[in-house]
This record gives C-alpha cells, structure tokens and sequence, in this order.
C-alpha cells in the first residue's frame, strides 16, 4: 500500500474547488440539453471553433450562411425549391433516411405529416468530385430540420451536413 500526501495552498485549493465546479456545471448544463432534446441550442459542429445555428433560417443568405459553416461553397440559387410532405408513417426509405438525420443530431419524427420546405443548391467544392453533388435543406418554420449532401449519380452517395 502507498500512502502520498502533499501539500496545497488555501488559494491552489479554492482554484481547483472553482475548476472543479466549473467542470461539473458545463456537464450538467448539456446533458440537460440533450435529454430535453433542444435543437434550438447552436450546435458545436466538427471543430469547438465552428458554431452553427439551425434556428432563424429566413432567407436565401442563412441557407447559403448554413451550408457555408459546415465548410461547403454552393450555387448562389437553388436548384430547386419544392414543398414537401413528411409522411406520417415512415417506410423503409423515410426510416433510414431519418436515421441520417439522426446522426447528426435532428430527427423527423417530430414532423410527421407536416409540410416542410426542400431547398437543393448545387455544392461545389465537393472533395474528388466528379459527378454534380447536391445540399438539401429542409426547412421548417425558418429552422433546418434535416438534411443531406448527395450525389446526383444512381448508384452515389448521401451522407450528412459534416465534410467527408
């Protein structure tokens, strides 16, 4: 058995009392934000340095402000704007494609039968391109609440918002 003692200052001690709570009061303040599921809170994408707001997406200069945070250049106008039924009931296809979303922090199930906004932008500065590639945004009451990065090939790919 080992038995170390050390000796700490009144003031080295107050300093690591403080650190310590600190520490333990971020903790609290984002496991609460995940189990109350807000989506309103902005997001810390990829890099502590990247702040990203899925709220209050009004225009065609948030969506190209959005996409543009998770480092994408895309075409100054849609390609495509379409409105669009989430189904009330999910097949096979709207459940994979919500596990998507899931990933990375967003879920459809909340707006299941509800009419959304589809605004597609060319993306490109698509890594080893060599094919269109293309943003979704699906917009509900100024706020994203999906989304994908896809290739326009048949057999191409579609992952989420973050840079492969």
């Amino acid at each position: 058995m080992f038995i170390v003692t050390t000796k700490v200052s009144k003031g080295k001690a107050a300093a690591i009392f403080v650190g310590i709570c600190v520490l333990i009061a971020a903790c609290i303040l984002i496991v609460s934000a995940v189990k109350s599921g807000d989506t309103d809170a902005v997001s810390m994408v990829d890099s502590p340095k990247i702040e990203v707001s899925y709220k209050n997406i009004r225009e065609n200069n948030d969506r190209i402000t959005f996409l543009n945070a998770f480092g994408w250049e895309v075409a100054e106008d849609p390609v495509a704007i379409e409105e669009i039924v989430i189904p009330e009931e999910f097949n096979e296809i709207y459940e994979e494609y919500n596990k998507l979303q899931k990933s990375q922090d967003l879920d459809l199930t909340k707006y299941q039968g509800k009419t959304v906004r589809r605004y597609t932008y060319e993306v490109l500065n698509y890594p080893k391109k060599d094919e269109t590639v293309y943003a979704n945004l699906l917009i509900y009451k100024n706020r994203v609440i999906g989304g994908d990065i896809c290739s326009s090939q048949y057999k191409g790919f579609m992952h989420g918002f973050l840079m492969p």
